[in-house]
């Protein structure tokens, strides 16, 4: 993803790039994976609430639809077009009887069939079709997009396709553009489909061998080419799905990082992770690769700002590094060791880097790599979890609704809120006054009471893993069942 600063003083250069990237959306539309950029960040004119009110926000609407989240449903973030939400799922729905067996016949990368000779792997490999033919009868799995009223929240239309059997969710983002919704789904599939209508424009089955993981990549758009990644990196014809290109190179077994866009003196380029070791640089016009560098970062999806380059891996060794962009090869400049995460990606605003990794949220000069400051976070485990930016404020969603200001000089909390089955949107406070938590908790049985009332009314918070969307001063959260949407435009 490419990133940009949320500083007033942009230069002209930047400011005309920007009104061209924006001029297949609306200004406010948060139409694909981070923003109309893909950086995680966007310029609102409008000012945000600084505080919750002290009985928290009631959501202007919550989907009447049950629309399935979790381990089944994957984790695809919103995204906000022209007056419609739009969200990606996946259905897992049993159809057969009995219990199903442990797989026995995984799939094998390239590195794991030494030793077999070509007669051998044919064999497994039959073994292995037949037993994804078995297990399919026991299960059947839908994808399935939804696009919402961005008002009400009402369901405008569906499309629905039986996938590939999988064990994992599919989960990558849509990418809205023009008229068009850009999705990759299980069995390498890449489908385009009318915004309008929920109609099928095109399906592509993208070269390459089936693979039984998660399909979490999301497409960017680089004139009129659509590129994602998907083992290989592709680049396909808007208008019909034809497969333009691939880099053809890659075993990469990574389909997580989404590619960033880095408009180079010499015209764009596409940037992503591969093989969670690997960053690559290629033209997306040709996929020739200009480039690639031996990272380490995992699953995240690279932040470019005009000419750097951030990279961010799943241990402190790996770190956020960041990199002076050449067309030849990269330079690092810096390498900051202070936090990690397998699939986090940073935002970058007023020249400094918000990273979030082991329960950390750090603030890191993008000049020096310096830390600026560091806190510790009361979060359940948050791995995956992406920061994102309107104006100052920054957004960070796991287990609970975190927002704070973007200030190199300290750390300021703006909320740290959890949403209970109601969809009210509060600071831990009011809710232990609501259920009267501080009571139960004087006597041994209260306390095992509260616990319980935790549990049941708090059952459909924010889904982890997800980033929000904002636009027009909307925030849409992601439940674990269904999609929220709360009202942040500060009142007088």
């Amino acid at each position: 993803m490419s990133d940009f600063s949320m500083t007033t003083n942009l230069k002209p250069r930047f400011v005309l790039l920007l009104l061209c990237i924006t001029s297949s959306s609306q200004a406010e539309d948060w139409n694909q994976w981070r923003g109309p950029q893909r950086t995680g960040a966007m310029i609102e004119d409008r000012s945000y609430l600084e505080r919750l009110p002290e009985t928290g926000l009631k959501p202007l609407w919550i989907t009447a639809t049950d629309i399935p989240s979790a381990r089944s449903g994957g984790w695809s973030s919103p995204v906000v077009a022209r007056g419609r939400v739009y969200l990606f799922t996946h259905h897992k729905v049993k159809v057969g009887s009995g219990k199903l067996a442990k797989t026995q016949y995984p799939y094998l990368p390239p590195e794991k069939r030494t030793g077999m000779t070509p007669e051998e792997y044919e064999i497994y490999e039959q073994r292995r079709r037949d037993e994804q033919e078995i297990r399919s009868k026991f299960y059947r799995f839908d994808e399935i997009l939804y696009c919402l009223d961005a008002k009400t929240g009402k369901t405008i239309w569906t499309n629905k396709r039986t996938s590939s059997y999988t064990r994992f969710p599919q989960s990558g983002s849509p990418a809205v553009v023009g008229n068009s919704i850009l999705l990759l789904g299980a069995g390498r599939l890449a489908r385009c489909i009318n915004a309008a209508d929920g109609s099928n424009r095109w399906e592509t089955k993208l070269p390459g061998e089936f693979r039984d993981q998660h399909m979490q990549s999301s497409f960017a758009l680089v004139n009129q080419v659509a590129v994602v990644l998907c083992g290989n990196l592709y680049g396909l014809n808007l208008p019909d799905g034809k497969v333009l290109w691939e880099t053809g190179d890659s075993q990469s077994r990574q389909f997580h990082s989404s590619p960033a866009i880095w408009n180079s003196p010499q015209g764009p380029r596409v940037i992503v992770n591969i093989d969670g070791r690997e960053t690559l640089c290629a033209d997306p016009s040709s996929g020739e690769v200009s480039w690639r560098i031996r990272s380490d970062a995992n699953h995240s999806t690279p932040v470019v700002l005009d000419n750097r380059l951030l990279t961010y891996g799943s241990s402190r060794k790996k770190g956020l590094r960041c990199y002076q962009l050449h067309l030849q090869q990269p330079k690092l400049l810096w390498t900051y060791q202070g936090t990690a995460d397998p699939g986090s990606s940073p935002v970058i605003v007023a020249q400094h880097v918000y990273v979030q990794g082991e329960r950390r949220l750090a603030c890191v000069n993008l000049a020096t790599g310096k830390q600026a400051w560091m806190t510790q976070l009361d979060l359940n485990k948050p791995r995956y979890t992406s920061l994102v930016a309107v104006n100052k404020q920054i957004f960070y969603v796991f287990d609970s609704v975190i927002c704070f200001q973007a200030d190199a000089n300290r750390f300021q909390l703006r909320m740290q809120a959890k949403i209970d089955n109601t969809g009210l949107l509060a600071e831990e406070t009011t809710f232990r006054k609501q259920y009267r938590i501080d009571e139960l908790e004087k006597t041994t049985e209260g306390q095992k009471e509260a616990e319980k009332v935790w549990r049941q009314e708090f059952s459909n918070g924010p889904l982890p893993c997800t980033s929000p969307a904002i636009s027009e001063g909307h925030l849409y959260l992601r439940l674990k069942n269904g999609l929220a949407c709360y009202d942040l435009n500060a009142t007088p």
